[in-house]
Formats: C-alpha cells, structure tokens, sequence
C-alpha cells in the first residue's frame, strides 16, 4: 500500500527538484511562502504579491527615463525568464485581467513559451526557469480560473504550520500554535505569524499587553488556553 508523505517533507522534495511550476494553498500564516524562498536557497529569486491592480508591466518590465531618453527595464518575471532564476508569486489568485493575461503567456508549456517584449525583442524561458505560486484560497479548482489553474499541474494543500517555523516559538507555544494555525474554524484560527508576534512581544512588555495587541477580543481565551496547557 502507498504511504503518503507528511506534507512538508512532500513540499520539500517537489521543490528540491525544481519542478517547472508548483501551486501551495491552504490557510494564510502556515509557512507557504517561507518553503517558497527556502527552495530558492543558492538560486537566484524574485518574488512579488500580486494585487487585483498588479498591471502586466510590473512583472515584463518597462521603460524608464534615463537622461533624455527611455531605456527598457526587465521586470522580475522577464529577469527570471532570463536567467532561469525562481519566480515566487504570492496570492496569485488575487491576479487581475492585466497581470493574468501576462502571467497565462509567461507560465505556459517550456516548449512552446515565448514573449515579444514592447522593444520587439522576441525572449523564451531559461530551461532552469521555475516558479512557486501560493494562495490563501481552500478550493484553487474553483477560486482560480481554470486557464491559470491549468499551469499548476503540481499543487499541494498545506494542512499544518511549517515544523522550522513552530521550532522559532518557545517551547509553550509550539503546540497552541500548531492546532489553531489551521483550524477548520475561521473563528479560532490564529496565524504563524501572529504567534511569533506574540512571543516576541512577551518578551518586552508581558503575556497580558501582547495579548491584547496581537489577539484583541480573544486575548483571555487564548491566555486561559495556555495556562491550561502549561
């Protein structure tokens, strides 16, 4: 019988291979974006989060004045085309008619990929070009459209807080930390990002203040959580 990888150790491995393009979802504040920049460790990398307003030209390039004249600027995801570096796309569903059009030409098939920049120049993909994309979506089958979707052969549902990011809490909250960051309930969620807030803040001004800042109304449960567990 097939046995399947914890999900992280699975992540870790289809991007240590490089595969072309790979899709992380699930719950914001897991570490999706950390696994992305970790697999570009020794590469060269650009990443950008993408926005409903992100226009095309912020990934191709553009011109830009120099002197008294315009002279062309690669955008990161031209430069990556370049140099086979790793491009890392952040809330990629959030992409907009303008960067999607784009995105749809600059993630298609290696073997038929090619771009003609608005210096006529005509460009095609570094062979060691890859891309990571993440989103916060639970159901990128339905939440992306299905053209873009289709570029993401490889996509992976993360189910729980990456372990190097729970091993930067202290000891008593590493297990809080790692049942509420993916909690099915939006309501008792509560992201990696804001538990690493809070023991830092812990630290410098005590449990109660940094509570209330980072968990507001939920502050007392959460406080009442931990002595529980301790």
């Amino acid at each position: 019988m097939a046995t399947n990888l914890p999900v992280w150790d699975l992540v870790k491995t289809v991007l240590d291979h490089n595969t072309r393009s790979t899709l992380l979802y699930g719950p914001p504040g897991t570490g999706k974006s950390f696994a992305a920049h970790q697999a570009g460790q020794g590469r060269t990398l650009y990443s950008l989060t993408l926005t409903p307003d992100t226009p095309a030209a912020e990934l191709r390039g553009h011109y830009i004045p120099h002197g008294d004249r315009f002279v062309w600027h690669d955008g990161p995801a031209v430069r990556a085309w370049r140099e086979g570096a790793v491009l890392v796309l952040n809330e990629i569903d959030d992409a907009g008619g303008d960067a999607l059009s784009f995105l749809l030409n600059c993630l298609d098939n290696p073997e038929t990929a090619t771009m003609t920049l608005p210096t006529g120049e005509t460009i095609y993909p570094d062979p060691s070009f890859t891309v990571i994309a993440t989103t916060n979506s639970s159901d990128p089958n339905n939440d992306l459209p299905s053209a873009l979707r289709d570029r993401f052969p490889v996509c992976i549902e993360i189910t729980e807080a990456h372990p190097d990011g729970l091993k930067r809490l202290p000891q008593d909250l590493q297990l809080a930390a790692a049942g509420t960051v993916t909690a099915e309930d939006p309501n008792r969620r509560v992201s990696l990002r804001s538990w690493l807030a809070f023991a830092s803040l812990r630290n410098r001004i005590g449990a109660d203040a940094a509570a209330q800042a980072v968990f507001q109304k939920r502050s007392h449960d959460v406080l009442d959580a931990l002595k529980i567990a301790s």
